[in-house]
């Protein structure tokens, strides 16, 4: 539960506002989506080589990586080593710009809240 939670949180981040109609927001390379959820601070960021990487907020770090698919954003996790069912999660892209916040539904239903803030 916890990698598919920490995908989902990666995904929604980036997410559920990360791109442009054009694709992949540069607004994201260089800066940190600070998430805040019943389960503590998780900082995620997004970089330019299409690796991802994203410290939970136990101290655990997922990695991974992104790729743009037509109107999609699709993450792929790579360490720890997902399940060997795992798919690449994929969200609409989305403009989003540092100062930007915005909230969206953690896996459990609650309200999980985002900011895209600057620097790394």
């Amino acid at each position: 539960m916890r990698l598919f939670y920490s995908a989902l949180v990666v995904a929604s981040v980036a997410f559920a506002g990360a791109a442009s109609a054009a694709g992949m927001n540069e607004n994201l390379f260089g800066n940190t989506v600070v998430i805040t959820s019943a389960n503590g601070v998780t900082k995620a960021k997004v970089n330019a080589d299409k690796t991802y990487e994203t410290h939970l907020a136990d101290g655990s770090v997922v990695k991974g990586t992104w790729a743009e698919d037509g109107a999609n954003t699709c993450y792929t996790q790579v360490e720890p080593a997902p399940a060997a069912d795992a798919k690449p999660f994929c969200t609409p892209n989305e403009a989003r710009a540092v100062g930007d916040k915005w909230e969206n539904k953690g896996p459990d239903g609650t309200v999980v809240t985002f900011e895209l803030v600057a620097g790394h």
